[in-house]
């Protein structure tokens, strides 16, 4: 076979190969199918203006505002509104060299810290702040839907320096004790970024993440496995809703109790190691077993089989406390507080039991405020002029 014949050959060979491929892909976005493995996508709810709203119903991945990252899973995508150009939620971008004399909080957490309407709480703790300070208050909201607190741990371990906060709120808890639909956060492996680069292009197409549903076999029945999990009627093919929530009964937890004290207690050392504070927040909730929302069992999150959700909860919530008094870290204990509510701190969560309302978020400022504003006086008082020269 001379040159020009095998020269032919592969050209049609891969022509063949491009028809084939490319009527796969065809295919597959005709016939509507998408997949993106956890936990590496997000799922959010409705959308107001582009921005996730605390209607979290986690039904589906919203495109663009987050991507993906060899040490954290997924991270906000920088300047991409709502987040600024250092990956935090804000409209205000962070300076480069932090102002003489400002007062700075670093709000770590989920979903719980990123939402809110009319707005997070942080953004109303930065205000209670500014209102009764001679200094500059500037509160970060480093809250992203569906962080563990391994993600927490990662975050603070690359990025405290950089901010340099005088106090550190640490909000987690929820998604910790999720199923984990695949394997435990600290099971994934550290991706190399050149990596990751490769699979953020490749996720765009179908048959990519085709062969992730296969080769996770989501496509093999398993016992208990029923269509109508969600109550949303018949499940259609390639929907992995229906394989989470059968799997849910028997996958770990995201995050297990021992690895979520290791965290916390991780958080607080390394966040005194910088020179600042660190506050432990406990995550109030209204959630019953009875009152699971079906989103949560049908993408694999809760199951309804074995331990009850508040006890689960409620186990995690010990955890955050315990850590608080054997460091000696302040506390701010939410979930205590708005359980004492007359209601049971029913006003004061959405009905979903996990996220907090408009009277909920002012609650939960003035309950931080009450801890970090003492800090913010301590603060101030060693920094003025009387206090340096009595030194």
């Amino acid at each position: 076979m001379n040159v020009a014949v095998r020269a032919r050959t592969a050209l049609f060979a891969a022509l063949a190969i491009a028809l084939i491929l490319g009527g796969g892909e065809t295919a597959l976005r005709l016939a509507g199918f998408s997949y993106q493995p956890i936990p590496e996508r997000i799922w959010l709810g409705r959308l107001q203006g582009g921005i996730p709203t605390a209607e979290v119903i986690f039904d589906r991945l919203v495109p663009g505002l987050f991507t993906r990252d060899g040490l954290l899973f997924w991270k906000p995508v920088a300047g991409k509104p709502p987040f600024n150009a250092a990956g935090l939620r804000s409209s205000r971008e962070v300076p480069a060299v932090r102002p003489p004399g400002e007062f700075r909080v670093l709000a770590m957490g989920d979903s719980c810290t990123f939402l809110g309407e009319p707005r997070p709480w942080p953004e109303v703790l930065e205000e209670q702040l500014a209102g009764g300070a001679g200094t500059p208050v500037r509160v970060l909201n480093a809250g992203v839907p569906a962080y563990s607190s391994l993600q927490g741990r990662r975050f603070l371990e690359t990025r405290l320096d950089e901010l340099s906060p005088d106090v550190v709120t640490l909000y987690f808890g929820w998604n910790d004790h999720w199923r984990a639909t695949v394997k435990a956060d600290a099971d994934f492996p550290v991706r190399d970024g050149r990596v990751v680069t490769v699979q953020r292009f490749l996720s765009h197409s179908r048959l990519y993440q085709a062969m992730n549903y296969l080769l996770k076999g989501r496509l093999r029945p398993r016992p208990g496995d029923h269509p109508d999990a969600a109550g949303d009627g018949e499940t259609p093919p390639f929907d992995p809703r229906r394989d989470l929530a059968a799997a849910a009964g028997g996958q770990p937890l995201r995050v297990p109790p021992a690895q979520f004290e290791d965290n916390l207690r991780a958080m607080v050392a390394r966040v005194r190691a910088a020179g600042a504070t660190a506050v432990l927040i406990t995550a109030p909730s209204t959630l019953r077993s009875e009152t699971i929302p079906s989103y949560l069992v049908a993408h694999g999150f809760v199951s309804r089989d074995g331990e009850p959700i508040q006890v689960l909860h409620d186990r995690y919530v010990a955890l955050v406390r315990r850590v608080a008094g054997e460091t000696g870290a302040p506390l701010v204990d939410a979930a205590g507080d708005f359980a004492a509510a007359p209601d049971g701190g029913r006003s004061l969560m959405r009905e979903d039991g996990i996220h907090l309302t408009a009277a909920g978020i002012g609650r939960l400022a003035d309950l931080v405020v009450q801890v970090v504003a003492p800090l913010q006086s301590a603060r101030e008082s060693a920094s003025s002029p009387a206090a340096s020269r009595s030194r």
